[in-house]
């Protein structure tokens, strides 16, 4: 047996059946304090896309890493609990709950996204990754994976699987595409992006490579407007010479972004890496983005195994299993499976190598992690305003420069 639903007050067997059938079963009903107190096994909490018992490739890919664990190493029952990232009943909710009110009911290792890694961590619910392991040697992981565990120069946990923000074009244009913002301008090319996304990712990519600020002294969310202004001006110069497509006013995410560039209605078009590699863009070259006025980098989001464990011994087991579920090679299995990119350039290597692999690779490491959502939350309201403003509206840059930074001053 090795991995089961319910928890019993037995001891676990001292060795594995020859081949013993795994039982994974995934459920989204809480474990009471009570069983938990007797449980001799490991608990993990996953979001559904990760569900062990899916019938997707990625899905049976982590059930058999799981197997193997319990095979290799601790011989303890292995349960897998489904939670929501977001809403009622979801991670940040049971997590705090059971923080509070049965902390013996906490799963020994979660798999978090950014967003709640920062929160968590503050509340005192994560632990920091400290002597239990090592993160391996710090070249190892890529800038954007080390920024996703760390919260005030602590790292909470080891990454698992990232997304990058990239701008995809065909391989046919790899060697005409002008990839500087001033030569994009004068070209005939054309480009998609969702302007209306809430979290404005694209917009907050340009802004940071032109130099731009996100935070001020007191670490609160800021906008220069210099900087702002500039990249305004430069995306209405582009919606007004018919650059950049009606709809994108429309766009709240990548999808329709991904759409026109299949139907090659598009030239070029920033989209996430998983809904690239999920839509199988054969023949497609990739970058960080358009170089802008200061340097070549764009956004990385991701999952982070993390503990939340009350019982000291089971923190050491937890982030052994963690680390044993980051190895390059599964790693590498299980990204190009679930169509989400490596958080650690090791794991490349047992890619298919090619020119998309290189510029994955590259992106990667020119990766930074989205601010967290204290910062990244009221700067995609300001940002998503602004460039509705000037595209749709027709409002001059600077003044919607203003508006964007004034809308992050009020209380």
């Amino acid at each position: 047996m090795a991995c089961q639903g319910e928890v019993s007050g037995g001891q676990p067997a001292t060795s594995p059946s020859p081949n013993p059938l795994p039982r994974i079963t995934a459920t989204q009903t809480p474990l009471s304090p009570g069983s938990r107190q007797t449980r001799q096994g490991i608990q993990i909490w996953l979001p559904p896309q990760f569900d062990p018992n899916g019938n997707q490739p990625a899905n049976q890919l982590l059930r058999n890493r799981l197997q193997a664990f319990y095979e290799q190493f601790s011989n303890l029952p292995i349960e897998v609990r489904l939670k929501a990232e977001d809403g009622p009943g979801g991670m940040l909710e049971a997590l705090s709950a059971a923080s509070e009110a049965a902390p013996l009911a906490l799963p020994d290792i979660v798999l978090l996204p950014r967003k709640l890694v920062a929160p968590l961590a503050q509340s005192g619910i994560l632990h920091p990754l400290g002597g239990y392991t090592q993160l391996a040697e710090e070249q190892k992981w890529y800038p954007f994976a080390r920024q996703l565990v760390t919260v005030e120069n602590t790292a909470f946990g080891i990454p698992f699987v990232g997304d990058v923000l990239l701008l995809a074009y065909p391989q046919s244009l790899a060697n005409e595409l002008p990839l500087e913002w001033n030569d994009w301008l004068v070209s005939r090319y054309e480009l998609g992006f969702a302007a209306a996304d809430p979290q404005a990712t694209v917009m907050l990519a340009l802004y940071l490579q032109a130099g731009g600020a996100v935070r001020n002294a007191q670490g609160k969310p800021m906008l220069e407007e210099t900087v702002l202004t500039e990249v305004l001006e430069k995306l209405s110069y582009a919606y007004r010479q018919g650059k950049l497509p009606a709809w994108v006013i429309q766009a709240e995410n990548d999808q329709m972004v991904s759409q026109a560039l299949a139907e090659g209605k598009i030239d070029s078009g920033y989209l996430w890496g998983s809904n690239f590699l999920k839509n199988d863009f054969r023949d497609y070259r990739a970058s960080a983005g358009f170089l802008a006025n200061k340097t070549s980098l764009t956004l990385a989001n991701g999952w982070i195994w993390a503990s939340t464990s009350s019982i000291p011994d089971q923190i050491g087991i937890g982030f052994h299993l963690a680390a044993f579920l980051s190895e390059a090679e599964f790693m590498a299995a299980f990204t190009q499976a679930s169509g989400y990119l490596p958080t650690r350039a090791e794991a490349y290597p047992y890619w298919q190598e090619n020119e998309l692999t290189k510029d994955l690779d590259t992106i990667s490491h020119l990766a930074q992690a989205i601010p967290p959502s204290p910062l990244s939350d009221p700067l995609g309201i300001a940002l998503r305003n602004a460039i509705l403003a000037v595209l749709k509206d027709r409002v001059a840059p600077q003044q919607a420069a203003k508006d964007a930074i004034a809308t992050l001053s009020k209380p």
